[in-house]
């Protein structure tokens, strides 16, 4: 993806057009034609096969020095279709289907409708906008931390205490934080927006924390799926959580405008908490204390 369009930035220089182009629309390739040349030596490969194939050398040659393929064996067709047969196993749905309408709320109904509602309750032009989004990289940065160094430490610390690996139902334990932080950090920035006169930082408060628990809900729920699977494909599982999120959060924005005028940011609220609970928190549950006999152990 990178590559394209750095390959478009190029054609587009090449062809004397670079300066019919307005210049935030030169932005975003810039970026990435940097972004890929930047990740070659510093992006490190994350994908592991446990079984066929063979390892050599330190961790640090494989991941960031070591240019070959990595799978020997062919792709076929079945491998795009593949990760949708985890449709079947409840252990994998049911997380894809709980982060997603996370992800709905806290990432795309924030970062979508910011925008729309700060322009006609305060006038923002596009600059005063972008200054509203550092609520959101604060708070996702923060989540970040919980949800992947704390739960690896959480883990790490029961298996000392048993002497054993704990069950992968163990690490959903602190998702129900990150569900609490969504749930607080949607009410906050849709209450608050609904209630400001002026411009004020409350509901940008409110969307650092829904993004801080939208990260945590994140890693956690991904992260049990694939200590699920781990015998597996485990990249086909992020595959299918991808695929799930990508859909429910496409879907979103065609109807969060008709909401929000049907019902008004209050009460679309108390929707958003009803769903977040409801097809987040409750089968969560279910997954907590019913999630090794749907494992088969």
């Amino acid at each position: 993806m990178h590559f394209f369009f750095f390959f478009f930035l190029f054609r587009v220089h090449s062809l004397g057009l670079l300066h019919q182009f307005n210049p935030l629309t030169q932005i975003n390739p810039q970026i990435n034609g940097v972004q890929f040349f930047l990740y070659i030596p510093f992006g490190p490969e994350t994908r592991y096969l446990r079984s066929g194939t063979q390892h050599q050398g330190s961790s640090f040659h494989q991941e960031y020095t070591s240019f070959r393929r990595i799978d020997p064996t062919p792709l076929t067709l079945y491998d795009f279709i593949q990760p949708l047969s985890y449709v079947r196993h409840a252990n994998v749905f049911i997380p894809a289907a709980a982060y997603s309408m996370i992800f709905l709320f806290t990432g795309v109904l924030i970062t979508v409708e910011l925008p729309q509602l700060f322009v006609m309750k305060f006038g923002f032009n596009p600059q005063q906008l972008s200054l509203q989004f550092i609520g959101i990289i604060v708070g996702a940065v923060i989540g970040e931390q919980i949800g992947g160094i704390m739960s690896d430490a959480w883990m790490n610390a029961k298996a000392r205490k048993d002497g054993t690996r704990p069950p992968p139902e163990y690490r959903v334990w602190l998702s129900y934080p990150g569900y609490a932080l969504s749930i607080i950090g949607v009410i906050v920035f849709l209450v608050r927006t609904f209630q400001a006169t002026t411009w004020n930082v409350t509901p940008i408060i409110g969307a650092g924390i829904a993004a801080a628990g939208n990260q945590i809900v994140t890693t956690v729920l991904i992260t049990y799926a694939v200590d699920c699977h781990h015998e597996r494909e485990a990249g086909s599982v992020g595959v299918f959580i991808t695929f799930v999120r990508q859909t429910w959060g496409f879907i979103g924005p065609f109807w969060f405008p008709d909401m929000f005028e049907s019902v008004g940011l209050v009460k679309s609220a108390g929707i958003a908490v009803a769903l977040m609970v409801g097809v987040s928190v409750v089968p969560t549950l279910v997954l907590q204390f019913g999630g090794r006999r749907m494992r088969g152990s």
